[in-house]
């Protein structure tokens, strides 16, 4: 209960910050995406389910606050946080490479789909010119932002992680005493 408490409250943060601060410190018109942050690390960290669970609640706030078309960047977000937990087998929190270049990835991948889906479709066919400007500027923009994010996410979900081991011990514990 208190990990989704907690993941209620990441979601919301990172949603505000994303919609108030980070327009403020963009460069060229381009900020971070801290959302992908998050679902890319709660799906890398917790497996499929949860990354799910928490790509879909992200997305469906960026389709209710930017009012575009609802469902598509649920589903996009969704879809990053399945990818991402289909690696929580090679979990390991010491190491930081495979989370980042994960991160890196889910972010190309989210800026691709966009352009394919939001831009090619409209018949604006210039990809390079769109790849240059707009999605691999976001991708070192989030990767940088990730070197500082993702450990406070992971020692978030270590905390986390420890105070659910030591109530189910303590469970444990008074079930052999009954």
């Amino acid at each position: 209960m208190r990990k989704n408490i907690v993941l209620a409250l990441l979601i919301l943060l990172c949603h505000i910050l994303q919609a108030s601060v980070l327009p403020w410190i963009a460069f060229g018109g381009v900020a971070p995406n801290l959302l992908m942050i998050l679902v890319a690390s709660c799906g890398f960290m917790n497996g499929e389910k949860a990354g799910m669970v928490i790509g879909l609640i992200c997305g469906l706030l960026v389709d209710i606050f930017t009012g575009d078309i609802i469902g598509f960047y649920a589903l996009l977000y969704m879809l990053m946080g399945y990818f991402n937990g289909t690696f929580q087998r090679m979990f390991y929190p010491e190491d930081m490479k495979l989370p980042l270049f994960l991160i890196l990835l889910s972010d190309l991948g989210y800026g691709f789909c966009c352009y394919v889906f939001l831009f090619l479709l409209r018949s604006r066919l210039d990809v390079g010119y769109y790849f240059l400007h707009v999605i691999l500027p976001e991708a070192v923009y989030t990767i940088v932002v990730a070197f500082g994010v993702y450990p406070l996410l992971l020692s978030i979900h270590n905390r986390l992680e420890d105070a659910e081991r030591r109530r189910a011990e303590e469970r444990e514990k008074r079930k052999k005493r009954e």
